[in-house]
């Protein structure tokens, strides 16, 4: 009996096909630093997942200084919110994602989780924004993406924000839709923030 065996592939394999289709890594950045805390054998069992939120999660630097591997995706913990300030660095970002599509500044937030109230605002190209966000204890409102998806529509801008679900956490990208569908065909499949 003939046992079919799939190729499994690489870390650099599957670094080299998101990035043909526009995840990478900043300048600066190189592989091997943002796989080093997690064995190989974990980035072939699991393609391109473990990829993604190596590219999208925030590391540590040999100064003590902390940066995101790529401002193509981000991997976060969705129970991060407690207090005035924290969908500060949220928006800083979502801001990140943007790549200049549009320049949030003036960023503010209000966040009283125990009377129930979070909104946030911010200024782009001289015009104010305020928005009140949903509150779950201390869970992110998925809502902000959607508020930014918006805001790109309003701009002129072809990107919109999509996501994979991974319970706690979440990725996040903003993406052209054609590039969507590239990301698509792989094996983690993003949704379109509605």
């Amino acid at each position: 009996m003939f046992k079919w065996f799939r190729k499994k592939l690489t870390v650099e394999e599957q670094y080299a096909k998101v990035k043909s289709l526009g995840i990478e890594l900043k300048q600066g950045m190189n592989l091997n630093q943002v796989i080093s805390g997690c064995g190989r054998e974990g980035y072939e069992e699991k393609p391109y997942l473990l990829l993604y939120i190596s590219l999208g999660s925030e590391m540590a630097l040999d100064d003590h200084s902390f940066t995101y591997p790529s401002d193509d995706i981000w991997h976060l913990d969705r129970e991060c919110i407690e207090d005035h300030g924290d969908y500060i660095p949220i928006i800083e970002r979502i801001s990140d994602l943007l790549k200049d599509e549009i320049i949030v500044n003036d960023i503010a937030d209000y966040v009283d989780i125990e009377n129930n109230e979070i909104w946030v605002s911010f200024t782009i190209d001289g015009k104010a924004y305020k928005y009140e966000l949903a509150v779950d204890n201390d869970w992110l409102d998925m809502g902000i993406f959607k508020i930014f998806s918006e805001l790109l529509e309003e701009y002129g801008c072809g990107k919109r924000f999509y996501y994979y679900d991974l319970g706690q956490g979440v990725l996040v990208g903003a993406y052209e839709n054609e590039q969507w569908k590239a990301l698509n065909n792989l094996p983690v499949m993003f949704q379109k923030v509605m």
